[in-house]
């Protein structure tokens, strides 16, 4: 999804002219819809309930949500994931069909779509690294969570950023 984001960014810089500013619009749809790709488990859909299309990016952003932001005490967080996912679908799909798009509308696309993937990102990290509220060691809730993609399958390792205490994720 990342280099379909940068392929986006990459037509943004050479647009010229509003053909060009909808073509970042396709590109962000594009993104967004391999974002889901990536994210959505069939495990994510509720007993019962049928799955959304595979291009469905609001249906499945939903669901994605409701899975790494489950409970009460995330209601908002979920709220928010819902939200940015559904805007940001809506924007590119105005901007390619946008006679007279802008440079300033395709920034705002682009740039509505990296804070999606940013966003949904930093809450799947959250969810599954399992990571404690506050450090057992300090308490202190400066807990930074890191992604190293060669500890596969556990690729997260927690670090406080208060005493320094470390543990990876099989230790959880």
């Amino acid at each position: 999804m990342w280099r379909r984001w940068e392929q986006a960014a990459e037509s943004y810089d050479e647009a010229e002219e509003a053909e060009d500013f909808q073509a970042v619009g396709m590109r962000c749809r594009e993104t967004l819809i391999e974002f889901v790709r990536v994210l959505a488990k069939p495990e994510m859909v509720p007993n019962g309930q049928e799955a959304p299309k595979r291009a469905d990016v609001v249906g499945w952003s939903n669901l994605i949500a409701n899975n790494i932001a489950p409970s009460d005490r995330n209601s908002y967080v979920r709220g928010h994931l819902k939200a940015i996912s559904k805007s940001a679908w809506d924007l590119p799909n105005w901007l390619t069909h946008q006679s007279g798009s802008t440079r300033p509308d395709a920034e705002i696309v682009l740039d509505a779509t990296r804070g999606v993937i940013d966003t949904f990102g930093t809450a799947v990290m959250r969810h599954e690294s399992g990571a404690p509220e506050k450090c057992p060691e300090c308490g202190s809730y400066s807990l930074d969570v890191g992604f190293e993609p060669e500890l596969m399958p556990k690729p997260y390792i927690l670090e406080c950023e208060n005493c320094g205490w470390q543990k990876q994720q099989e230790e959880l």
